[in-house]
């Protein structure tokens, strides 16, 4: 199995990951530039919690859905 091509954004996320926590991090840009392959790859390294949430469809995201992301993340 080849192994996935591992993006230079990764070390920025890590290194974001890493900070003490004052803000919670989102990932986005457009579609299939690979955001969730980085993430991923990124979460595998660190062993810190987590929440990961997709926002691939928005026409059921809403104001409530991003508290409750908030809430869950916090």
């Amino acid at each position: 199995m080849a192994e996935l091509y591992v993006r230079k954004i990764n070390q920025e996320i890590i290194r974001r990951l890493l900070q003490p926590r004052t803000f919670i991090q989102v990932l986005y840009g457009p579609r299939q530039v690979g955001k969730t392959t980085s993430i991923r790859q990124v979460l595998e390294q660190l062993d810190l919690p987590y929440h990961y949430a997709s926002a691939d469809q928005p026409s059921i995201r809403d104001a409530t859905w991003l508290e409750e992301q908030w809430e869950i993340g916090r």
